[in-house]
């Protein structure tokens, strides 16, 4: 049964110097590692800097 993770993640905008502000992302998966597989594909987007997949 899927359990929800929360998923830290940051986009930069590429014409700004400072870093983008920290978002967090809700995902459900079966465990830690098929969450980890999820967010490297839905974060395929450039600009995109995971920083921690952790369970809710």
């Amino acid at each position: 049964m899927p359990r929800p993770f929360i998923v830290y993640y940051r986009y930069k905008i590429p014409t700004e110097k400072a870093k983008g502000a920290v978002k967090q992302f809700r995902l459900y998966a079966v465990n830690l590692d098929e969450a980890r597989r999820l967010i490297t594909q839905y974060a395929n987007y450039p600009n995109i800097e995971v920083l921690n997949v952790k369970s809710a």
